[in-house]
């Protein structure tokens, strides 16, 4: 992971699974966050996972309800 890009730390739920190559959609607590490109993904435990966009570090928090989608 390229350690230049800045870091966001997130709590949310997947609405689509994450897959490289494309956005990653997350239900924050108001609202929907696209993102851009996924470059690389690496699932840390049950509820956490990093990835990495074109520009920026994802770490999220996996929020213990509705999942919508897998990792």
């Amino acid at each position: 992971m390229d350690n230049t890009k800045k870091m966001l730390e997130i709590t949310g739920s997947l609405i689509y699974p994450i897959t490289v190559g494309e956005s990653a959609f997350i239900h924050e607590a108001e609202s929907i966050r696209r993102t851009s490109t996924v470059l690389s993904m690496e699932k840390i435990s049950q509820s956490d996972v990093r990835f990495e966009t074109r520009n920026t570090r994802y770490l999220l928090h996996m929020s213990s309800g509705k999942e919508a989608g897998a990792v």
